[in-house]
This record gives structure tokens, sequence and C-alpha cells, in this order.
């Protein structure tokens, strides 16, 4: 069956349509970030499957900020769900595979607005660092160092 699959139909264009669409949405997307990403954001250059692997400026974390990016109609996914030792806090994955350029590059810009509001956040408070921590008492303290 595959034998037959392969000699009577045409995969060979079907992959070159592929790349072509997958390579519009990684530019979209690397070209948007290129444009709207506030200084201090890194991110990988795919070579080659679906995903962007993005670093937060210093202090910020991509776990307590995902539900203002929800909020914000903006998805990712925190580093943290990529290593068991409680790395990737500063890290989140991007996926570029489904959505069509116009619509990743309104994400990206919804995303670069997210992370200049948590940069100010951090800017007025002090570092996540302190999130989510307690200070003999039931409210997060915020990060005076």
């Amino acid at each position: 069956t595959i034998s037959e699959y392969l000699a009577t139909q045409p995969w060979r264009e079907q992959i070159k349509t592929y790349r072509e669409v997958y390579r519009a949405r990684r530019d979209a997307l690397l070209e948007s970030l290129q444009a709207l990403m506030p200084p201090g954001t890194t991110w990988t250059v795919p070579m080659g499957g679906f995903y962007s692997w993005l670093t937060l400026p210093h202090g910020l974390d991509a776990t307590a900020m995902l539900p203002r990016a929800v909020a914000s109609l903006v998805a990712y996914v925190p580093g943290t769900g990529f290593y068991v030792d409680g790395q990737g806090r500063q890290n989140l994955r991007l996926s570029y595979c489904y959505p069509e350029p116009d619509r990743i590059r309104e994400g990206v810009r919804r995303l670069a607005a997210v992370i200049e509001g948590e940069i100010d956040l951090t800017q007025t408070f002090g570092t996540g660092r302190a999130r989510g921590s307690l200070t003999g008492s039931s409210v997060p303290a915020p990060d005076l160092q």
C-alpha cells in the first residue's frame, strides 16, 4: 500500500507546499519578534519544526505571566513544562504551525504588550522571585532588594 501511494501520489509536491506554508509562518513569527519584543528578550531561529523558544528579560516568570497573556488572548507553553528540576521559568515555547501569518503577527503584538507590562510591574514592585512566597502573612511581599 505504501509503495503504491509513493509511486502514484504527488507527495513530493505536498512536502514542498507544506515547507512553504510553514516557512511563511516561521518568518512572520521571527519578523514580528524582531520588530516588537522589548530589549532583553531573545529567541531561537528554528531550522525546522514548529516552535521557537523565547527567553524573557531578566526577572520575568513565564508561568506567573501566563494568566495575563491569556487575558490578552495570547497563549504559550511556559518553559517549566520542559524541565524536571524547576528550570525554565524565564522561558516559553511559541508555536507557529497553525495560525495564519497575520494572526501570528497579532499574537506577537499582544505578547509583547504583556511582556512590557510585566517589565513595568517588575520595575515598580521588584523581581518575581518573591511572588507567591509568604513573609509572615497571606500577602505576597514585593522584592525590596
